[in-house]
């Protein structure tokens, strides 16, 4: 099991395609791992958005096609016994 204690970060990337590959290789090597996403975005920004979109598309749009893909941070973690093993298989 992956927890905050016993992980540690393989790859933080904006790129998701390059995140996907990553983990791909991860699961086809059997190594556990875990990713998050993390957001620049602030929930206040994500309402004011969203509320545009209502009043200007009548809720057409969702907000998360007006963000910017930057701005999201993909963070893949493993335990720290696989660590060196991982960095091997992906090339990092």
């Amino acid at each position: 099991m992956i927890n905050a204690f016993n992980r540690k970060a393989v790859i933080k990337d904006t790129n998701a395609e390059v995140v996907a590959n990553v983990w791909s290789a991860l699961r086809e090597n059997g190594i556990k791992y875990e990713v998050v996403t993390k957001t620049g975005t602030s929930s206040f920004r994500r309402m004011m958005t969203q509320r545009s979109n209502i009043n200007f598309n009548m809720g057409g749009i969702p907000a998360s096609m007006t963000e910017h893909p930057g701005d999201y941070l993909y963070i893949v973690y493993v335990n720290k016994k696989d660590y060196e093993r991982s960095r091997e298989i992906c090339d990092l």
